[in-house]
């Protein structure tokens, strides 16, 4: 390319050739070796570098030097323990002489004194207060309130009642006592109450089973009393009502509800026991336990205290007297549920057992009214105290009857509640009817063993 490009570049104009005809005496420049060496020097004068091009050829071809079998076979060894003159020992440290020059060392460094300077003691700086009139009435040591009120573009704010009501009046105690004020005070009464009640002795809880199983004798008996026929009596209360075989059916058979002649008799039976335990029998005393009937509860709710006035006196613990009075057992029943109150007027307190758990503030507000119209004057609300107390539970829509007695039962002896459960619901049925039929709580139903363990 390079010789077409100078060949085409140097050569002169030729003369215009006719087609098929060469002009006589003219020369081929490719075919004349004077003219081709001329041409080849002047290339090589006037060679142009294209980029990207390969190099130029070279004048002369490379050849093969000729095998030297001499220099295969002859070895050279090279002395390496040659000296070069280099002292080692005070050699620069680095690879070349001026290295300490082109890199000297710093010196240490010392910090100055007076760069570090001792930590001055902190001044309290005084508060800035700010400048308004009324100094003492906000707790604003930095004025920030009144900054933002100095932002406002028609100054403090105020309020539309200070322009009718320039001066403040105070507010009423009801509206700054808070809404649970009620049930605090209640609470308190309630601690009160029960350290009070800290020297008198407390309920237990047996360590192993609390109810006593039933021998195989009075199993036998209630069997028997449940083949008797209608109209013949089978058992008989305290109280000289007969109860019949319709009447201990409701409780033999699982999952019946109690009739209210089975929850009489039964608590009839438990003061009997408690006035004959504390020695409260002869006919001229007044009673220091008393249980009303099934009756009393939804007559004092519907009726209100006139509608039951005179069955505190019937019992012989109306009026003032009924201060004097240790327990009252009193069944509530409401929407086909029995529950139980337990009023103790020596202790001035209240209880509420429920084996649903409520709570039953509404039942013991019924109770209230007829202690304050019973009692009169002598009533001070302020003395009477609601206990909270816990019930076992019932797993079913139909123990309710047999978790009310049982409850009576235990606080007579003085057994925690909840020492027994739904499980054992079923002996128990058994076991109210056998107790029934042997006249109350003595002889094989006694409480108390031979070990002193109490048991239901």
């Amino acid at each position: 390319m390079k010789r077409f490009l100078s060949w085409i570049c140097r050569r002169p104009e030729p003369e215009p050739v006719q087609d098929g005809v060469r002009s006589a005496g003219a020369v081929d420049p490719l075919t004349s070796s004077k003219i081709f060496e001329k041409i080849q020097k002047d290339e090589d004068l006037y060679a142009l570098p294209i980029p990207g091009a390969f190099p130029p050829s070279p004048s002369v071809s490379p050849r093969l030097a000729p095998r030297d079998e001499h220099l295969e076979e002859d070895y050279v060894l090279v002395d390496t323990t040659q000296e070069i003159g280099v002292d080692v020992s005070t050699a620069p440290i680095l690879h070349t002489d001026l290295g300490s020059y082109l890199h000297p060392r710093r010196p240490k460094y010392t910090p100055s004194p007076q760069r570090f300077r001792p930590a001055e003691p902190a001044t309290a700086k005084p508060i800035r207060r700010p400048h308004f009139q009324d100094d003492q009435a906000i707790e604003d040591p930095y004025g920030r309130k009144y900054k933002a009120y100095e932002k406002l573009p028609l100054g403090r704010a105020m309020s539309a009642v200070s322009l009718f009501y320039p001066e403040q009046k105070p507010l009423p105690d009801n509206r700054i006592a808070s809404i649970l004020a009620p049930e605090w005070e209640q609470r308190e009464k309630e601690r009160k109450a029960l350290e009070g009640l800290a020297g008198r002795s407390t309920r237990i809880i047996p360590r192993g089973p609390a109810v006593r199983p039933l021998s195989r004798e009075w199993i036998m008996k209630v069997s028997e009393a449940m083949r008797t026929l209608q109209g013949y009596a089978v058992a008989r209360s305290p109280s000289g009502d007969d109860l019949y075989q319709k009447d201990i059916a409701t409780c033999i058979k699982p999952l019946a509800w109690l009739n209210d002649e089975i929850i009489n008799a039964y608590l009839t039976v438990l003061v009997q026991y408690l006035r004959q335990s504390t020695g409260n029998t002869a006919s001229g005393e007044r009673p220091k336990f008393h249980a009303f009937n099934t009756f009393f509860y939804s007559t004092l709710r519907d009726k209100g205290y006139q509608g039951v006035r005179r069955w505190a006196n019937r019992a012989k613990i109306g009026g003032e007297a009924l201060l004097d009075v240790d327990t009252v057992f009193i069944p509530v029943h409401q929407a086909s549920h029995w529950t139980l109150m337990v009023v103790r007027p020596v202790d001035r307190t209240i209880e509420y057992f429920d084996s649903l758990g409520a709570r039953g503030m509404r039942e013991v507000e019924v109770i209230k009214k007829w202690l304050a119209g019973e009692l009169g004057n002598k009533f001070d609300a302020e003395e009477w105290s609601f206990l909270p107390s816990v019930s076992s539970h019932q797993d079913n829509m139909s123990d309710c009857g047999v978790f009310l007695l049982i409850n009576a039962k235990a606080i007579a002896l003085g057994i925690e509640p909840t020492a027994f459960g739904a499980k054992d619901t079923v002996d128990l049925r058994v076991k109210i009817v056998a107790e029934l039929m042997n006249g109350g709580l003595h002889g094989p139903f006694y409480p108390v063993d031979k070990m002193g363990q109490t048991w239901l």
